[in-house]
């Protein structure tokens, strides 16, 4: 007999139990990691930040188990406005979506990003939206910029294409304030890079169980991606970074069955960049002008984004850039900002050095 849920968040006795033993072993584990080789040069905070992300993502829970510990993303962005006095401002964009905006609104010139969490997980506020504030105070060095971020549904509730409709909802929108699209950088970490990567996607190959790609009357100014989760798949890395990363191999394996799950005929090219021939590619240039992405050394993903942007996307979008970060895991600079350590990156200056570059050209 199978067990029931209350709901999207409910979570079942037999699951509660493991819980429980699993954080009985918390303190146990989290120290031998934070002892281990893999955390070497690394400080107590980093550590600790990065080992208790390991424990998570090491865990065998089902999809609603992990999504119970979590708020939502729309109460997330709330607290996290009002406790650093922001003004709460948000946009219904369509198909469930919503825009929220750190700092000001302005169509101008806009940082669009799309957080990650394996489509299954909702914002962090101590690194997403932390990295998130810091690039809108230091764009502000140079002209500033309006930095927005989706809320989109989550899988395995919500399967594709629900995310592409509301990400080609929030871009129509922007674009429907007067924002040129040559002033627009679509941004995302892992499994937002992957959507940055379904939205261009869907514009060279309308998919027909999708919404209609937004009407661009100029190539998109940039993508900026962290860590772009690509390959459902593994690949070599996969099985050279299993110890290193904090993500194992077998929770990627276990996010992309939250994403394959619900996918009709057709859709898994769209879902999965590293999956498309390089033919697919054909056309980028008119999408998008120029692509900064960071890859960490000993993350999973690694090989995935080194191939497919330094192959394909780069044969088609000469300007663009890899920065393969030196012992760095994934998002490693959003590690870095969930343990106040964020503006010590060299990777995190460079992503604002090109983003200036893009909307001052």
């Amino acid at each position: 007999m199978s067990e029931s849920y209350s709901g999207p968040r409910g979570v079942p006795i037999t699951q509660r139990l493991q819980m429980t033993l699993d954080f009985c072993k918390l303190p146990f584990l989290l120290l031998a990691r934070i002892l281990s080789p893999a955390n070497k040069g690394r400080s107590w905070a980093r550590a600790a930040n990065d080992s208790l992300f390991r424990f998570l993502s090491s865990r065998q829970w089902d999809i609603h188990t992990f999504t119970h510990l979590f708020d939502p993303t729309g109460s997330t962005y709330v607290k996290w406005a009002q406790k650093n006095k922001l003004e709460v401002l948000s946009d219904d964009v369509g198909f469930g979506g919503k825009l929220h905006w750190v700092g000001p609104r302005r169509y101008d010139r806009v940082l669009l990003y799309f957080h990650g969490g394996g489509y299954s997980f909702p914002v962090s506020d101590q690194s997403q939206l932390a990295f998130l504030l810091a690039l809108q105070r230091d764009l502000g060095k140079s002209g500033g910029a309006g930095i927005a971020f989706l809320e989109y549904s989550l899988t395995p509730y919500h399967p594709f294409p629900t995310q592409l409709n509301q990400a080609n909802a929030a871009i129509s929108h922007l674009l429907e304030k007067g924002l040129s699209p040559s002033k627009l950088i679509l941004s995302g970490d892992s499994a937002g890079g992957n959507l940055v990567f379904q939205v261009l996607s869907n514009a060279l190959h309308p998919f027909l169980s999708a919404s209609a790609p937004p009407t661009i009357s100029a190539p998109y100014g940039g993508a900026l991606l962290i860590s772009p989760w690509f390959a459902f798949d593994p690949v070599p890395s996969f099985a050279e970074n299993d110890d290193k990363d904090l993500v194992p191999a077998a929770f990627w394996t276990f996010l992309a069955e939250q994403v394959t799950s619900g996918l009709p005929a057709g859709a898994r090219v769209y879902a999965e960049p590293y999956a498309a021939d390089a033919a697919w590619w054909d056309g980028l240039d008119r999408l998008v002008v120029r692509v900064f992405a960071t890859a960490g050394e000993v993350e999973c993903q690694r090989d995935a984004i080194v191939e497919l942007l330094g192959g394909p996307v780069k044969a088609r979008v000469s300007d663009t850039t890899v920065v393969v970060e030196k012992n760095g895991v994934h998002e490693d600079v959003l590690n870095a900002f969930a343990c106040g350590e964020g503006e010590k990156s060299a990777e995190y200056w460079m992503m604002v050095k090109w983003a200036m570059e893009v909307f001052d050209k």
